[in-house]
């Protein structure tokens, strides 16, 4: 294991917050999932596609840890520094995860410091932790693993509700349930083991254009753009499609330019630094 790229155990989505005796709850970090690997003082790290980005990361050259090797499995993010609470912030991370010239990352390490938060541990000290019951893996991180710059473990709550809405209210990205009792399975999404809960925000937008070389309407609110909603049901395609013709205001080599007198309910996770919706999705029509 040790060492080799491995694809990590993905999310259940689950729209609403699972609950019981069973479960703990740890805040879901907007960044990109990795794994890190850890032998004998230096660190690898690859990411759930298995592609090895650890000269991304320079800073992580000078972290020690107190065991001879381990595999931690977590997010890579990079904090919003600007607001009045550091919060994890996506374009800032892909500005780091897109540089390749070294000189550009030794420059960017100084600007935008990147964290690994690991919320579990799947090997440690030549043994396989695959098996064992998560609550006894975080016991295993919380032990052996200790914070300091540009690493920490993710706080382990066991109150949901209580973290939820504390996530909600600081417009964090969401809420991860696991099963105390369940084991690690590599490579796979398995049911009723660990669950993703997204704080999603809800808007209405006025549709004011058409992509033409792949689908998307341009999304306006309060006259500002919201960037292009790309996930449209095929049915609610169709009906605005006929409808769209007669709002037909201008067009370029890119776009057809609409009237923006429909306006639709959309579903989003968060604005970027540009202010535009990422992963919107249309929810209907409103009239």
């Amino acid at each position: 294991m040790l060492n080799t790229p491995l694809k990590p155990m993905l999310l259940q989505p689950a729209p609403e917050l699972p609950t019981g005796d069973n479960y703990s709850w740890t805040i879901k970090y907007d960044g990109h999932r990795a794994l890190l690997h850890y032998k004998d003082g230096r660190i690898r790290i690859f990411t759930r596609h298995k592609n090895e980005v650890t000269q991304k990361y320079i800073e992580f050259d000078s972290i020690k840890l107190p065991v001879q090797n381990c595999i931690l499995d977590g997010e890579m993010i990079c904090f919003d520094t600007k607001k009045e609470i550091p919060v994890p912030c996506f374009d800032s991370l892909m500005t780091r995860f897109q540089a390749s010239n070294p000189t550009k990352i030794a420059e960017l390490t100084q600007v935008l410091p990147v964290q690994f938060v690991s919320f579990d541990i799947i090997y440690l000290n030549d043994k396989s932790l695959l098996n064992e019951p998560y609550y006894k893996r975080i016991s295993l991180l919380n032990n052996y693993i200790p914070n300091q710059n540009n690493l920490s473990v993710a706080p382990v709550y066991s109150d949901g509700d209580t973290l939820y809405n504390r996530v909600v209210d600081l417009d964090l990205e969401g809420v991860v349930t696991r099963d105390n009792n369940k084991p690690y399975y590599l490579d796979s999404r398995p049911n009723n083991v660990i669950f993703k809960t997204k704080n999603y925000q809800y808007s209405t937008v006025s549709i004011s254009g058409i992509r033409k070389e792949k689908f998307g309407w341009l999304m306006k609110e309060d006259n500002k753009y919201r960037g292009i909603l790309e996930f449209v049901p095929p049915d609610e395609r169709k009906a605005f499609y006929h409808i769209s013709k007669q709002l037909i205001i201008d067009e370029d080599k890119d776009f057809i330019y609409l009237d923006p007198l429909i306006k639709c309910e959309v579903k989003y996770q968060c604005l970027s630094k540009n202010g535009y919706m990422r992963s919107a999705s249309f929810q209907k029509f409103i009239i």
